[in-house]
């Protein structure tokens, strides 16, 4: 059968359109406004260049943004990934109360974003949350505080509830992974004499190794974009202390009603986000190269 190009583009027309229409031309848009100046209730736009991004170089409220989503990108990825590849590898039998596990630790992740937000704030609360009636209960008032009024502590404690919510959606994906992995070479392994501790490091972790990496990415991905847990708990308080770079685009664009500059920060995120792609790409190179 001789093949014809034309129909196999075709086929992937209405994919392709969908994809230009709803996510490349928004992304290229947004680009370009960043270089304008513009209000929603004024939308005559005025050409800047790069003025919103010389005024971003400087802006003390970014660089606080950059640094907090640095430490949610080290967090999550420390907090999430091996509590996950532990879950996965604790409940990857069939057993019928494996897979309730599997559910339980799922559930997070359905429940909307709003209402976890709005849950944890109240087992944060300083007067009558439960974290402090704790504290007081063992002894330990002199711990008690204002967790989301602290600076210090109001980013640690979304980035907690965070990796509450999504370890089990990652425990989902290294668990396919894990299943994936054909049984005879565990068999195999086993009457060699491996132990259990031998054969997860020389087999199932070079074996998953794609997927970790696979899993790391949407890890920083979600993080650099993080932004519901935040606005809900903190709304980047307090004093900017959580802001992150998707907080500080929507108040740049809506409260501060300035349009251009937060899509300057929306171009810087997508940046970040592409920089991300192109390390996990090399290093899936490497690893084919290796392999």
């Amino acid at each position: 059968m001789r093949h014809r190009p034309g129909t196999a583009y075709l086929l992937i027309l209405p994919a392709a359109l969908v994809f230009a229409f709803y996510i490349t031309w928004p992304l290229i848009h947004t680009c370009v406004l960043s270089a304008y100046a513009w209000s929603a209730l004024n939308p005559v736009r005025v050409y800047r260049g790069v003025a919103n991004y010389v005024e971003l170089w400087h802006d003390p409220v970014l660089r606080t943004a950059l640094i907090n989503n640095g430490w949610w990108i080290v967090l999550s990825l420390v907090m999430q990934l091996p509590l996950a590849m532990l879950l996965a590898v604790g409940i990857g039998s069939s057993l019928r109360s494996h897979r309730l596990l599997r559910t339980v630790f799922f559930s997070p992740l359905i429940v909307p974003a709003v209402a976890v937000g709005l849950i944890w704030s109240l087992f944060f609360d300083p007067n009558f949350g439960a974290l402090n009636s704790l504290l007081e209960a063992i002894g330990r008032e002199e711990w008690a505080m204002s967790w989301l009024g602290d600076p210090h502590w109001v980013t640690l404690c979304i980035i907690f509830v965070s990796s509450w919510r999504y370890t089990g959606f990652h425990m989902m994906i290294l668990l396919a992974g894990l299943q994936a992995i054909p049984e005879d070479i565990y068999e195999a392994a086993l009457i060699d004499g491996a132990s259990s501790w031998r054969t997860f490091w020389k087999i199932t972790m070079p074996l998953m190794r794609r997927v970790i990496l696979v899993d790391a990415l949407l890890i920083t991905v979600g993080s650099v974009k993080i932004f519901d847990l935040i606005w809900v708990m903190s709304k980047g308080g307090p004093y900017s202390a959580s802001e992150v770079l998707a907080t500080y685009m929507y108040r740049s664009s809506f409260p501060d009603d300035r349009m251009g500059y937060g899509a300057a920060i929306a171009t810087v995120m997508l940046a970040l986000t592409l920089l991300a792609t192109v390390v996990y790409l090399r290093l899936t190179r490497s690893e084919e190269a290796q392999a």
